[in-house]
């Protein structure tokens, strides 16, 4: 029996995913065009991990961002699950950022998942073979970044005010 109610109205056709279209869907890198997200998807990184796999754990140096094609990460820190994240999400983009930052939870596979890599690397070699394309994905990293800066802040705010604490 499908399960209509519960399916997810706005991830689109679950139908194979291509390299170019998960870039171009995904918020970073949807104001390339085509050539740009050629060039992209040459540079990208592809990996398929197995249920239980670790991508990172917490504390290691990050090199960079992933975004799922196909599958399903589970975030952790401490043996407490954080979320669950599915086609189409993307998780630690701060790392292309931060010179020398750590990873701050636990990435694993929760079953078998299809990864695109996008390392600092990468966003070095887009910027210096593309300058137009550089800008334009960093120019949409600022935005996530700043829009994860505000909900985090807004969250601290909340946990203070119910905490009783003030400023």
């Amino acid at each position: 029996m499908d399960n209509f109610f519960w399916d997810n109205l706005f991830k689109g056709n679950r139908k194979e995913t291509t390299i170019v279209s998960a870039l171009k869907n995904n918020i970073l890198f949807k104001d390339l065009n085509l050539h740009e997200l050629n060039i992209l998807q040459n540079i990208v990184n592809v990996r398929q991990y197995q249920k239980g796999e670790s991508v990172f754990k917490y504390g290691e140096t990050g090199v960079g961002m992933y975004l799922i094609v196909r599958g399903a990460i589970d975030i952790s820190l401490e043996q407490r699950h954080i979320t669950k994240l599915r086609e189409g999400d993307f998780f630690g983009e701060i790392a292309l950022v931060e010179e020398n930052g750590r990873r701050t939870a636990n990435a694993t596979a929760a079953e078998e998942t299809t990864l695109i890599g996008f390392f600092k690397p990468d966003l070095m070699e887009v910027t210096n073979r593309n300058p137009s394309a550089g800008v334009k994905i960093l120019f949409r990293l600022s935005q996530v970044l700043g829009t994860r800066l505000l909900e985090t802040t807004a969250l601290i705010r909340t946990l203070k005010r119910d905490a009783g604490l003030s400023n």
